[in-house]
């Protein structure tokens, strides 16, 4: 199989707010990203076993598996552990921000974020080289 270097890229973006996820899901596509939702980290995690995608995008607080809880599940499997990971959270606090980077979030972005700023940070993971 030929993966050209404009290959499409996949995002998991993982929200359980309906209106902020396809909002989201609707922003990212226009930054020509094929999008997989899910409504919870478990929901995420079951997803991930059947899909590789190329960037994850999570909110914290969510039922049924919260974002610190599925960024310790993605570093923890064999497939997905360097899966880059965008946070997005309405907790601004330090005590978050710090406890989601030593987990494994590769940035942390708050709500409500700029939606520029979000496509030019995915746009940055989707250029990185990929390993594998």
């Amino acid at each position: 199989m030929n993966h050209s270097a404009n290959a499409q890229r996949t995002i998991l973006l993982v929200d359980d707010d309906l209106a902020i996820r396809e909002t989201t899901s609707d922003l990212l596509m226009l930054a020509g990203a094929t999008v997989f939702t899910a409504a919870s980290g478990q929901e995420a995690m079951k997803l991930l076993t059947n899909q590789s995608v190329d960037l994850i995008v999570t909110d914290l607080v969510m039922p049924n598996g919260d974002g610190n809880w599925l960024v310790t599940q993605v570093r923890a499997s064999t497939s997905n552990c360097k899966t880059p990971i965008i946070m997005l959270s309405a907790h601004t606090t330090q005590r978050h921000v710090d406890t989601g980077l030593k987990l494994g979030v590769d940035i942390y972005l708050f709500k409500p974020f700029d939606p520029a700023a979000l496509i030019s940070t995915v746009e940055k993971f989707l250029q990185a080289p990929q390993g594998g």
